[in-house]
């Protein structure tokens, strides 16, 4: 299957909820977002999600599949912020607000026909208030309350090292019974670039001083989402 979409993560699939088709798109019962496939487009099969609500979307997750079969062939997550997007035009939205549209590749596999339905079976709202499908909304909720604790984490971690003037290999070695969650990843993935740190603190000193101030943004932008107190429930306004 080809993905070129980079800041979703591929998914199980799940109940269908709402769907667009070649050459027309469908809203949502409550025309709240408007999906619509380009088959034919320059670039390769693309498809357009449209925010017609007044709220800002900042996640949510989509399925892809063939109005013939009854499984979908395919599911995604959007979810920038949680993905560790930083906040750069020319890699899309981290949110899509009222009225604004974002296009994506179609997802699909290589030789088979593609997609004529695309599907946003759950998502979440910048105020916090969720839609669709209760067990994919909780995955929603759940992976970015748990990337809060961790960019909570890899923020100390700098810190403590910015402070003690850490060592590449001192850093390593602190990162070894960390877990492999995005953060601590690209803390990992930097210092293992820069194998010539030891010989130049400076160079070190720099790197790190800039992971800790694009985590503290990362974990800034997390946290301004208003998330519910409790579980999530069906929003049946949209069945």
């Amino acid at each position: 299957m080809t993905l070129l979409a980079v800041t979703f993560r591929v998914l199980s699939v799940g109940l269908l909820v709402s769907s667009a088709v070649y050459g027309q798109s469908q809203a949502t019962e409550q025309s709240r977002i408007q999906v619509e496939i380009q088959a034919a487009a320059d670039k390769g099969p693309r498809f357009t999600v449209m925010n017609l609500s007044d709220k800002t979307l900042i996640a949510c997750h989509i399925q892809f599949s063939l109005s013939s079969q009854s499984r979908p062939q395919a599911a995604m997550d959007w979810d920038p912020i949680a993905e560790g997007r930083g906040i750069d035009p020319r890699l899309g939205p981290v949110q899509l607000k009222p009225g604004q549209s974002m296009t994506l590749n179609l997802p699909h596999i290589d030789g088979a026909p593609l997609p004529d339905k695309v599907e946003v079976i759950a998502g979440v709202w910048a105020d916090g208030e969720t839609f669709g499908e209760t067990d994919w909304v909780n995955k929603l909720l759940s992976h970015r309350a748990s990337l809060v604790s961790a960019y909570e984490q890899a923020i100390s971690l700098l810190q403590e090292g910015l402070d003690q003037g850490w060592t590449r290999d001192r850093y390593l070695a602190e990162l070894n019974e960390k877990p492999s969650v995005l953060p601590f990843n690209t803390l990992r993935s930097n210092l293992q670039a820069n194998q010539n740190s030891d010989a130049d603190p400076t160079s070190l000193l720099h790197q790190m001083r800039g992971l800790l101030s694009r985590f503290r943004q990362h974990l800034d932008l997390l946290r301004q989402v208003k998330l519910p107190a409790s579980k999530p429930t069906d929003d049946a306004s949209l069945r």
